[in-house]
């Protein structure tokens, strides 16, 4: 257990929905909803009150449009105590990963 929410490895907000059958908009959404996160320039960015907590990190990925200009563009990740705290909140809304 603590291997594992110590493991440096971030993940999709994609990956984390896909294990309550649902979309990466549906949980973006409902973490807005509870106030943990806002979007701001077209990430999602975490309230103050968890920023410092160790639940996300940002990867900047390089790509060219379709005219051949280069932009970059930042997405959010999830750390594995982030995942554990995601699930956490839901937990205490009634919501839980299928399969369990």
């Amino acid at each position: 257990y603590d291997k594992i929410l110590s493991c440096k490895n971030a993940i999709s907000i994609s990956s984390i929905a896909k294990e309550y059958g649902k979309s990466a908009l549906w949980l973006n959404n409902l973490l807005h909803k509870l106030k943990i996160q806002y979007k701001r320039d077209g990430v999602w960015i975490l309230y103050s009150r968890y920023a410092d907590r160790g639940y996300t990190c940002t990867k900047t990925f390089h790509h060219m449009d379709e005219f051949g200009i280069e932009h970059s563009s930042m997405h959010t990740y999830w750390t594995q105590s982030g995942r554990k705290f995601i699930y956490d909140i839901l937990k205490k809304t009634g919501i839980e990963p299928i399969g369990i």
